[in-house]
């Protein structure tokens, strides 16, 4: 699909609670960490769509409704302000798997991941990205969960790496493939195991196979201040069939 010339995209400051964070190796990606408990008046913000109300509405438990409208009016802000635009006028769609995008003109790639109170946003001009963040929890079956969704070489890393640290590092690993994931739009009809991300934090090229053909990408992770691991993977081609 062809997309419209790129904009720009410069670091903004949109809110004390949106926090813009360094982009590590590539300059045209543009992250921000977002605070969705420091903001309870998001709540009712003006610039979320009726769908966007209604589907916060059904949540259960009201922490969950009050962190979706957050996390959905802090990116509402970002996006317009990057793009000169009233929030409330941005228009979104989904991919086959889910995946939101822009319908307005010239609008960049972005993604958003939650983990308990905190989002974290990417955008970049033109090329699909993905994002992931996890807060570090204990998780009593990290070895039996990377056995699994690692593939063979980055299992082996995992186990020789020093029991203290393969907490942080099963963490490390899982953000940069559901980042990739993620950059593809492709729900679960790619088997983590399949392709590489890494168990270290900078820059890797990677490939994933879809339909016999290799979809190249780069994944690195990201610092945060925060004890959580993110991480965000970029297609190489802008304009790739494969990501769906």
């Amino acid at each position: 699909m062809l997309r419209p010339a790129p904009i720009t995209i410069h670091a903004m400051v949109v809110a004390p609670s949106i926090v813009s964070l360094p982009s590590p190796n590539h300059a045209d990606i543009a992250l921000w960490l977002i605070d969705l408990d420091a903001h309870p008046e998001w709540c009712d913000a003006p610039w979320l769509s009726i769908s966007e109300q209604d589907r916060a509405s059904r949540f259960r438990f009201d922490l969950h409704a009050r962190r979706y409208r957050a996390s959905h009016a802090a990116l509402r802000l970002i996006l317009g302000q990057a793009m000169g635009l009233d929030p409330s006028t941005l228009e979104f769609t989904e991919g086959t798997h889910g995946k939101p995008r822009l319908l307005n003109i010239n609008a960049p790639c972005f993604n958003m991941s939650h983990s308990a109170g905190w989002a974290l946003v990417g955008l970049c001009p033109n090329h699909p990205i993905g994002v992931d963040i996890e807060l570090i929890a204990p998780m009593a079956d990290a070895p039996l969960l990377a056995q699994k969704n690692f593939s063979a070489s980055e299992y082996a890393v995992f186990l020789a790496t020093p029991p203290d640290q393969q907490l942080q590092a099963f963490f490390r690993c899982w953000t940069r493939k559901e980042a990739c994931l993620k950059a593809l739009g492709s729900g679960l009809s790619i088997e983590p195991h399949e392709f590489e991300a890494g168990l270290g934090s900078l820059l890797q090229r990677t490939f994933i196979a879809i339909d016999g053909q290799a979809c190249a990408m780069t994944v690195s992770s990201i610092d945060l201040p925060i004890p959580a691991m993110a991480a965000f993977a970029k297609l190489a081609d802008a304009n790739s069939p494969l990501a769906m």
